[in-house]
């Protein structure tokens, strides 16, 4: 009975021992056993690119937002603890196929115009967001009124503004009627070339291994997609879409956001938007040759047939399903100049919707 006492004694000494141990290694590592580890936010495959002109700029609705507006739309995105990413990160994820935090959003801004200083970046730099500004860079260096300066662009920078390419003159960058091949590449190298250096000179040189060129009117060809690709670019259009791993980076999609289409329960639809699951579209050049045009879609997998397409008006497009994965659309009617888009949605069971959209350019020749 003693020896059994001895070794119950000797048990009970070890266990204590071993609990002081644990107590003492909890404190030294400061841990709390009623804490609950930080909630990573989830990774997803997608994200919105917003896009902006003017801010404030009431006599200018179609491309300004109201001051109100972007209030609104700022404060629902922290409120709903939204992620705020410069274009040349989510760029860069979309290259290595890294993941993208669910919610998460690019604000770009076309043209540099004064009111992005004056009432877009005070707002941005009070929350610590990124902004990424394209600039057309003679408007910049003729120091017109209207636009911002080269100062104010590296003050912006301090902040984490980045600033892109939207070329020399803010012309079509697409090949006229009246312009052979040759010539029409000489002048896209040279704009670019030309509004790059002038960039890289006032502003440093460019952090990452590709460079971003927006797109002037968001008019672009095949051709052209594939000249800046040749030339180190990613194209940035403005059709409106969600972008992802799978996106095009000949033309990443964005949503234009304007006094229109700035009231937040709009902005709200957008920036929940999934991507729509095409594999491919068909044709990938957006100048028309036939119009009314058509576009064939070909997706990962058979979709429910519920999608819905329109053109830039709103009227409905003609839906054929050529296969369970295949869907091509096309407008009643020829498309009138200069440019148009069909857009397709498709609502999910959550509410959210899938976007996609493509544009076309239409030369004058094309409407009989």
């Amino acid at each position: 009975m003693s020896s059994l006492r001895f070794r119950l004694s000797i048990r009970y000494h070890w266990l204590g021992v071993i609990l002081i141990l644990l107590v003492l290694a909890m404190l030294l590592l400061n841990f709390d056993v009623n804490s609950q580890p930080p909630q990573a936010k989830q990774t997803g495959s997608h994200a919105v690119i917003l896009m902006y002109h003017h801010f404030g700029e009431d006599h200018l609705p179609s491309t300004s937002v109201r001051l109100a507006q972007l209030d609104a739309q700022i404060q629902y995105l922290a409120d709903e603890n939204f992620t705020v990413w410069p274009l040349s990160k989510l760029v860069t994820a979309l290259i290595e196929k890294a993941p993208i935090p669910e919610k998460t959003v690019v604000f770009t801004i076309d043209d540099a115009w004064k009111s992005v200083y004056l009432e877009a970046f005070p707002r941005f730099k009070a929350r610590g967001w990124p902004l990424t500004v394209f600039v057309s860079t003679d408007q910049i260096d003729r120091r017109y009124s209207s636009n911002m300066t080269w100062a104010q662009m590296r003050e912006m920078q301090q902040f984490g503004a980045e600033f892109a390419n939207h070329s020399r003159h803010h012309n079509s960058m697409i090949q006229t009627e009246h312009e052979s091949y040759a010539d029409w590449r000489q002048r896209v190298l040279t704009d670019l070339n030309h509004a790059q250096k002038r960039l890289e000179a006032e502003l440093g040189q460019t952090p990452t291994n590709f460079k971003l060129f927006s797109y002037p009117f968001g008019d672009f060809s095949e051709p052209l997609a594939n000249l800046i690709t040749e030339m180190g670019y990613i194209g940035i259009a403005q059709n409106s879409g969600t972008v992802g791993h799978d996106s095009d980076l000949r033309a990443l999609m964005r949503f234009p956001i304007n006094e229109r289409h700035g009231e937040i329960e709009s902005f709200k639809t957008k920036v929940h938007t999934l991507p729509l699951p095409v594999q491919q579209l068909s044709p990938f050049d957006p100048v028309v040759k036939n119009n009314p045009p058509q576009l064939t879609l070909t997706f990962e997998d058979p979709p429910t047939q519920t999608i819905q397409c329109f053109d830039q008006a709103g009227t409905p497009l003609t839906l054929t399903w050529l296969s369970n994965k295949q869907l091509q659309l096309q407008s009643v009617e020829p498309l009138a100049p200069p440019r148009n888009r069909y857009a397709c949605t498709q609502q999910t069971q959550s509410g959210q919707w899938r976007w996609m959209s493509h544009s076309w350019v239409i030369p004058a020749s094309s409407v009989k």
